[in-house]
């Protein structure tokens, strides 16, 4: 009986660290991509256009959304967390969006392409899960 008790306990951990570097390779993976995104989207037309460009990609919007992505692992761990979880999600990025077309520093196409790039980056690292459908 002991065994049992002491084999399940180490299943138990070698699960959660095969879990813990899955969501880490999902970190890195989608970290790479809006890097790549945002320097497609964000300053090659920067470059090319100047830095006054109103529908570049909003790099405050990504690595926002990146942000909140990376908090979600944490809060993911409590099923009451999740649904205000992302209703303060939704209220940080409108907020952001709103502020950042405000300000003048972009218009609604990059804010959209902002959300676009980190939504992008997340869901291909994680395609498996996206494809089966989204559950709460």
């Amino acid at each position: 009986m002991k065994k049992v008790i002491s084999e399940t306990i180490i299943e138990e951990k070698n699960k959660i660290k095969i879990h813990t570097r899955q969501q880490i390779g999902w970190i890195i993976w989608t970290t790479f991509i809006m890097a790549v995104g945002l320097i497609l989207f964000k300053y090659i037309p920067m470059y090319i256009y100047g830095n006054d460009i109103l529908y570049d990609a909003s790099s405050h919007m990504a690595w926002t959304t990146w942000g909140l992505y990376v908090l979600w692992f944490f809060i993911d761990q409590k099923k009451s967390w999740r649904i205000p979880y992302f209703a303060l999600s939704a209220v940080v990025l409108v907020i952001m969006g709103v502020q950042r077309v405000v300000a003048g520093e972009h218009n609604e196409i990059g804010v959209m392409l902002g959300l676009a790039i980190a939504g992008i980056a997340i869901i291909i690292p994680r395609w498996k899960e996206f494809k089966g459908g989204i559950q709460f």
